[in-house]
Formats: C-alpha cells, sequence, structure tokens
C-alpha cells in the first residue's frame, strides 16, 4: 500500500487537502471572465490548486505557464510561445493557429526537430503584442495561469508590464490567473496604483489551511489507509496545531506519521513529536544557510517574532528596527499578520527554539 500523503510535488484529486472555498470563488470568477492573483508563501499548494481548477473547468481550454528562472524578454516570449505549441498539439493545429500569428511577427524562425517545433520571436514590442495574443486566436475561451509571476520583473528590456496590459485588457476570451509567492513582490505589482497591474485582477491571499477541514482529511486518509490501527485522541488536531495549518507540513507530518504506523502498528500522538524532529533535521541545513545570511540586526528582530515579543523592545533604534523588519519582509522570512509581524515557516520558529532550548525571554540586540 502506498503512502497516501504526499509534499513537495503537485497534489491532485483526492490527495489534495481542503481549498473547497478558494477554488468554487475562483472557479465562479474564472467563468465570469475575471482576471485573478493567487498570492501565497511558497509551497502553500498553489500550483495544486491551480491545476486541480483547471480539472473542474468545463468548456474552457486551459494553460499553465511556469515563469521560475526567466530573466529576459526571450525567456518570456520562449515559454509563453512555448506554453501554446505543447498544448494545442498536432501539426495540424500548429500551422493553423500559425496561420493566423505568422502575418504579424517580424523576424520569426521556425524550426523543425525531433523533438517537436521551435520557435524563435525577434523581442519587438509588436512581436511581444503578438505572442501575448495567441490564446486571443485559439478560437475558444481560454484561461492562462501564470505561475511565480513576480519573476516578470526580472525582464529589463521593455516595459513588459505595461505591454502586456495593454494588449490584454482588450480580450474577450482569455482569462488571466497570476499566482506568485514572494508577497511584497505580488503586493508591488497588483496594490501600487503606480503599476500597470493594479486592479487588473481580483486578488486571493492564501491562508492557511481550515481545522475542521484538515482534521476531516487527515481522518479520512488515515482510517481509509489504516482501517485496524488504533488512533490516538487528539492525534489530528496535534498535527494540526504543530504544523499551524501550513499545507507542506499538514502533509509532510502526516506522511512520516504514516510510515511510522506502518511499522509499529499504531497512530500514537507521540509519533507526531518524532516525525516533526526528523522533519526538522532535515530542513536544518536550508535554515541554517537562511540564518547565515542575516545581519545581527535581522536576527535579533527575528527571535524576538519567533519568540512573540515585539521587536520594538530591543536594545535597537526604532529606525533599525523597522530596516530589518522590512528586510526580513522582502526575503519572504516573515510576514505582517493581523496584529503582528508572523513567521512565515512555523518549524523556522521552532528551529530557533531549538537553537536557544537554554531559554530566551528578550533578545538585547
Amino acid at each position: 500500500m502506498h503512502n497516501p500523503f504526499k509534499f513537495g510535488v503537485v497534489v491532485k484529486g483526492a490527495d489534495f487537502c481542503d481549498r473547497e472555498v478558494e477554488m468554487g470563488e475562483i472557479e465562479s470568477d474564472i467563468a465570469s471572465g475575471i482576471n485573478i492573483t493567487i498570492i501565497s508563501p511558497r509551497r502553500y499548494g498553489k500550483t495544486s490548486l491551480i491545476l486541480n481548477l483547471f480539472d473542474r473547468l468545463e468548456g474552457i481550454e486551459s494553460v499553465y505557464i511556469d515563469l521560475m528562472g526567466i530573466t529576459s524578454i526571450n525567456d518570456f516570449l520562449d515559454v509563453y510561445a512555448h506554453a501554446f505549441l505543447e498544448k494545442i498539439g498536432g501539426m495540424q493545429r500548429f500551422f493553423e493557429l500559425a496561420k493566423k500569428i505568422i502575418p504579424g511577427i517580424e523576424k520569426m524562425e521556425l524550426n523543425f526537430g525531433p523533438v517537436g517545433v521551435d520557435l524563435k520571436v525577434s523581442p519587438t514590442i509588436r512581436n511581444v503584442e503578438e505572442v501575448i495574443s495567441i490564446p486571443e486566436r485559439l478560437g475558444g475561451k481560454v484561461v492562462v495561469a501564470f505561475d511565480e509571476f513576480q519573476e516578470i520583473t526580472n525582464v529589463k528590456e521593455i516595459d513588459l508590464l505595461s505591454v502586456f496590459r495593454k494588449k490584454a485588457q482588450m480580450f474577450k476570451n482569455t482569462t488571466f490567473i497570476f499566482a506568485g509567492s514572494r508577497r511584497h513582490v505580488m503586493n508591488d505589482i497588483f496594490s501600487n496604483a503606480e503599476k500597470p497591474f493594479y486592479r487588473f485582477s481580483k486578488i486571493y491571499n492564501l491562508e492557511p489551511l481550515g481545522k475542521s477541514e484538515t482534521i476531516g482529511f487527515l481522518r479520512h486518509k488515515f482510517n481509509s489507509t489504516m482501517e485496524e490501527v488504533p488512533i490516538d485522541d487528539g492525534l489530528f488536531e496535534r498535527i494540526y496545531e504543530l504544523s499551524n495549518g501550513h499545507p507542506y507540513y499538514v502533509q509532510y507530518i502526516s506522511h512520516m506519521i504514516w510510515n511510522i504506523a506502518m511499522e509499529s502498528g499504531k497512530l500514537s500522538i507521540e509519533d507526531v513529536e518524532v516525525a516533526v524532529n526528523k522533519i526538522l533535521q532535515s530542513e536544518k541545513t536550508m535554515f541554517e544557510m537562511l540564518w547565515d545570511s542575516l545581519s545581527s540586526n535581522q536576527k535579533a528582530t527575528l527571535k524576538n517574532i519567533a519568540y512573540d515579543i515585539s521587536p520594538y523592545e530591543l536594545n535597537m533604534s526604532a529606525g533599525s528596527v523597522k530596516t530589518a523588519l522590512d528586510k526580513l519582509v522582502k526575503m519572504d522570512v516573515i510576514q505582517k499578520g493581523e496584529k503582528r509581524y508572523e513567521l512565515v515557516d512555523p518549524f523556522l520558529g521552532m528551529w530557533m527554539k531549538i537553537i536557544y532550548k537554554d531559554g530566551y525571554t528578550k533578545e538585547k540586540g
């Protein structure tokens, strides 16, 4: 029997936990032609949400484009055009589309190789507009989802956001999903009144998974794969508490516990602590690299936040604290909650408390 809990990969169907409310609202928005922006920390399941959403859409062609790693206009044009070439499939459909877009494109190279069609487009403003318009020429309703959309700001040769907005706002059959994990960059793109994408889409900030939905998901998964295994009271609540509803850690902890239970023949609440310690050991190198990259002021500020102590109680000027906070936000290490700053990754806080296990009340800087 395979482990039903998956982490670090796209999760679909019955393995996808919760997000029914968000999925229903976004599905309705897409059907109404409303552009959508999805903002969440990394490993929060936004890619899984998008691809599960695609499976629910009826009568709408869907195209997924991952912008991670793009650094130039050529990179953007390449991944954008190739996403559609892969989607339409077949030489006949390609030539039908090519007839529609080639007349408007200048200096285009079309090469046919053993692995398919290679399309190279000269990065002029006109060509960028023509390539962006590809979904409008497919002959039906289309939803285009960009993952890691904040990477588009790496393109410096032209004002790509302005060119994109000017062209896309006239589309009648194409709806866009813009998903990103660097919160401060995404907020600047979509919430800054001076930027071209201001009010171009409806913004969804993904929150932690709901407690009752998560516990129901865990109970169903464990019960359906371990029918004869006794389960300690409070096990699922403890998983949720330690994961803080973070989708990656909900799945990761559960995956580890499932493996332990397969050997022990029981689901013990003590196994949650065992699983958490193993995960902390696995994530240790990443946390150490992050920690080593911080200045002394940033470390002191982060420690106070981890211990739920106001960073403004540090023996530092208010200006120095604000500078440290702003940098940590830009690094996506912390985020501003309703009442205070919070760690984005709950396991980073656990790791820090292991470092300071001899006791920590207030960091004086």
